[in-house]
């Protein structure tokens, strides 16, 4: 039947009824709750009564997050996965493979590397950290020495044999990121996820961010600012990203010099408020009740109140962070030391007296890129860029972390902080095209997890990768890797905004994944 209505384009029952239920699976993403399976809306995170069960218990909870991405791709066989029986130059199905794809004494060799950096060369190259799931012996490589030197933290480290499939940046970092593949829409970085938790529970005092993304460098279609998506999350979700080396124009923004003095800034906000307030009431129902369901306009909402709220934001920044710092590792040295200078950030802003951050992800593009880009993208020199990066970072990393009996406030305190080592994949066991080089591996890798809820009885591995390089039996999506992070800290991973029972392996419903994901990546049994 045809509409009546003078001047109306005339809508027939097919057409109301498709654009009926478009309209009703609008609303089932976009709003700021969800609605649970127990049939009442719950707020994001929320654990669900059948579930309590299936968390971590209260003591063994992290209270924050730190999350560090080697962009590019680390090679684990020098530095957190080297089995020293895998590709000798004697094995005659894997010859010169893994750690001992560079061998003599060239200058992309790793005893080059080696030399470069000072560290101790002979035998054995490595030091044993743990047994994999085949029963070998995996050391730590001698491009991880300075972790080697810091018992306290690899006795609290728990290495994740990890696998998928996406060998290109433009999908593996998103992915790493986010655990979801490039177009999902609800594709949000581990930031988001928790900026909107703490932000829903807060305080109505607290006006700085919960959550922080340093992405710098690399290539835009690369997508490491994946890490501050916020997917089907509202606006009151987002992190704050900050641009390191590009810190004068963070601070001018900061001071809001185009709007004024501070009593122009003041009648700005009240004039923009107002505003607001009178487009909030046009969106409800004859002048009563709530708004309708804008998700544009809440985010529209959310982005005022940050503006209005960056004095908030300076309190918690300290303006020597944004200094130009240099670095210097295995001979080459960087007047701007970007990972260093973002760590010191991260550390700062995790330990904050009065407004500590609860996530901070810093994006490590090495002291210096790497032949392919990125700090760990070394489709050549990869014994010198590897070693040099990787030592940078460590050296970088145990300086803000409290070594024992140091019961220093502005240090990191493994009790308390997740210390999260992600990457996009591993580089191939082999060399590339028979150069000094390894390409992009996702088919078998590690990732960290440092401190937090793991203690030295969930320390170790899970998985092995076995000497072809390949992963093998139970090893980690990059999904679960996102959902154990969310776990640590408490917060339910289950929504549309967060993930579904599909992302775990072998799960059948939400209780089942989570205590399937707590025993593979944290090392629980509930």
């Amino acid at each position: 039947m045809q509409s009546s209505r003078p001047g109306g384009d005339g809508v027939n029952r097919r057409k109301f009824l498709k654009l009926s239920a478009a309209g009703a699976a609008a609303a089932a993403v976009s709003g700021p709750f969800i609605w649970t399976k127990r049939g009442s809306a719950a707020p994001f995170g929320e654990v669900p009564t059948e579930a309590v069960g299936a968390m971590l218990p209260m003591e063994a909870r992290a209270t924050n997050v730190l999350e560090v991405f080697l962009y590019g791709g680390l090679s684990p066989w020098e530095t957190l996965y080297m089995v020293e029986e895998y590709g000798t130059p004697s094995d005659p199905t894997y010859p010169n493979q893994q750690f001992y794809t560079f061998g003599g004494t060239g200058s992309s060799s790793v005893s080059r590397a080696l030399s470069d950096c000072n560290f101790p060369g002979g035998e054995p190259m490595g030091e044993f950290f743990a047994k994999d799931a085949n029963n070998a012996d995996v050391n730590l490589g001698p491009f991880a020495y300075r972790l080697r030197q810091r018992a306290d933290i690899t006795a609290r480290m728990r290495l994740l044999v990890q696998k998928h499939t996406l060998e290109p940046h433009e999908a593996a970092v998103p992915q790493a990121l986010t655990g979801k593949g490039v177009g999902i829409p609800s594709a949000a970085g581990l930031g988001s996820h928790m900026q909107r938790y703490f932000a829903e529970r807060a305080d109505a005092s607290r006006k700085s961010p919960f959550s922080y993304v340093f992405a710098v460098g690399g290539l835009a279609g690369d997508n490491v600012s994946a890490a501050a998506s916020t997917g089907l999350h509202p606006g009151v979700a987002r992190p704050l990203l900050i641009k390191i080396d590009n810190a004068q124009g963070f601070t001018d923004l900061l001071a809001r010099g185009e709007v004024g003095s501070l009593d122009s800034r003041d009648k700005y906000d009240q004039v923009v408020s107002a505003y607001a307030d009178q487009y909030r009431n046009r969106l409800r129902w004859q002048g009563q009740g709530d708004p309708v369901r804008s998700t544009r306009f809440t985010d529209a909402e959310q982005a005022i109140k940050a503006v209005g709220g960056v004095d908030a934001i300076s309190a918690v920044m300290d303006s020597s962070l944004f200094i130009d710092q240099a670095g210097l590792a295995c001979g080459d040295s960087n007047s701007q030391d970007i990972p260093g200078m973002s760590l010191n950030a991260a550390r700062h802003l995790l330990t904050h007296p009065t407004e500590p951050a609860r996530y901070v992800c810093v994006s490590d593009i090495g002291l210096y890129e790497a032949s392919g880009g990125g700090g760990y993208d070394v489709h050549s020199r990869n014994s010198v860029d590897t070693a040099r990066n990787f030592d940078n970072l460590l050296r970088n990393l145990t300086a803000i972390i409290n070594m024992p009996g140091e019961n220093d406030p502005t240090k990191l305190d493994l009790d308390k902080t997740l210390i999260i080592l992600n990457t996009e994949f591993g580089r191939t066991p082999f060399a590339q095209g028979g150069g000094s080089g390894r390409n992009h591996h996702p088919y078998g890798y590690v990732t960290a997890m440092i401190g937090g809820p793991v203690t030295a009885a969930q320390s170790g591995i899970h998985g092995a990768i076995g000497p072809n390089g390949l992963a093998t039996g139970d090893y980690i999506k990059p999904t679960e890797n996102r959902i154990a992070a969310l776990l640590a800290l408490g917060i339910w991973p289950f929504s549309p905004e967060g993930f579904g029972v599909s992302d775990v392996r072998n799960a059948g419903d939400e209780v089942a994944a989570a205590k399937a994901v707590a025993l593979r990546a944290l090392g629980y049994s509930l």
